[in-house]
């Protein structure tokens, strides 16, 4: 049988929560049957969104290390961390996480195939998981414009792990890479700049 689409499955996430918007915790129930791959996706895109006031690359980035590092140690999913699970996600915030992600998943879904395996499963498959922990760092840091390079590698990882599909997992590394260039030169140019405003 046929698995639901992850597209379809995102999506169905805006009919949670009300105009309030859902907590994290009902996000991560309303995708517990899938799995916590899911989870990530859902995480990468809100690390992704400008939400002013309020530190959501930090919360992602450890929810994404949190879930990724667990999902290696259990074979049960893990639970999210209570001092987190009953943030609300604002729903300008959870529209504009989906309005990127939704789309994204149905181009990917549309082209990916079970190919190369070795990367998307066993060993590959934890390798793939530990570079989602290391981005997930990365993504918590509050860097300026840093969020994007790393939340881009974790969509690639955690979609090839879904699917089974080595090659996008294999570009998610590479992305990996340049994330950490990246954001380390970005990193660089704000110290950068401190020391000339001090």
């Amino acid at each position: 049988m046929r698995r639901r689409s992850l597209a379809l499955e995102l999506a169905g996430l805006r009919r949670l929560g009300g105009a309030g918007g859902a907590t994290l915790a009902e996000a991560a129930e309303a995708l517990s049957e899938r799995s916590v791959l899911v989870m990530l996706l859902l995480l990468a895109a809100l690390g992704m969104v400008p939400s002013p006031g309020l530190p959501l690359g930090m919360i992602t980035g450890l929810l994404v290390v949190w879930l990724s590092l667990g999902r290696l140690w259990s074979a049960t999913p893990p639970r999210l961390p209570a001092v987190l699970a009953g943030r609300r996600l604002p729903r300008p915030v959870l529209d504009a996480a989906l309005g990127r992600l939704v789309p994204v998943l149905r181009r990917m879904e549309r082209r990916a195939k079970v190919r190369l395996t070795p990367l998307a499963t066993g060993p590959g498959a934890v390798l793939a998981t530990l570079g989602i922990a290391v981005q997930g760092v990365v993504l918590a840091a509050p860097i300026p414009f840093g969020n994007l390079p790393p939340a881009a590698a974790i969509l690639a990882l955690a979609g090839g792990l879904a699917v089974r599909d080595g090659a996008l997992v294999a570009l998610g590394h590479g992305l990996s890479l340049a994330s950490v260039m990246v954001v380390g030169a970005l990193l660089q140019a704000a110290l950068a700049a401190g020391r000339w405003l001090a």
